[in-house]
């Protein structure tokens, strides 16, 4: 699989869907809700995108001063590109546009420890046990 990635600041809300409606982040996210999507990506100003021919198959998407750190919202692949190393060639485009002075951090779902267990050590991923989420309280995942 040849993939192509790039920072990506106008991914369309249906790329978006597709991707994250073949992940385990998908029940979690507002997919339904295409404004509410719509809005997410363009408030979101860190978009990184894995395509092969020209297909959206996984993304990264956060928030950042480009100075200190990155909060990584989705970090999403599609099940068909998933174990092909695509999830952890996002986090390096990340780095690579980043740079070596911003850290980046991000709050694993559930189903997702386990791969970042697995990649963790290769990639100088901490896991930090103090990290604390005030989840919302309308809407989906509230």
């Amino acid at each position: 699989m040849s993939i192509v990635l790039a920072e990506e600041p106008g991914l369309s809300v249906d790329d978006y869907v597709s991707v994250v409606g073949e992940t385990s982040l998908g029940p979690n996210r507002p997919l339904g809700d295409r404004a509410r999507i719509g809005q997410m990506l363009a408030n979101s100003n860190m978009i990184v995108t894995a395509r092969a021919d020209g297909r959206c198959v996984g993304l990264a998407r956060g928030l950042t001063d480009f100075a200190w750190v990155c909060f990584v919202s989705d970090l999403a692949v599609r099940e068909s590109a998933q174990r092909h190393g695509v999830g952890t060639a996002l986090l390096e485009k990340l780095r690579e546009v980043l740079g070596d002075r911003v850290a980046i951090s991000l709050n694993a779902a559930h189903e997702a420890v386990a791969y970042y267990d697995r990649i963790g050590a290769r990639l100088g991923l901490r896991a930090n046990p103090t990290a604390y989420y005030w989840p919302r309280r309308t809407g989906v995942g509230g």
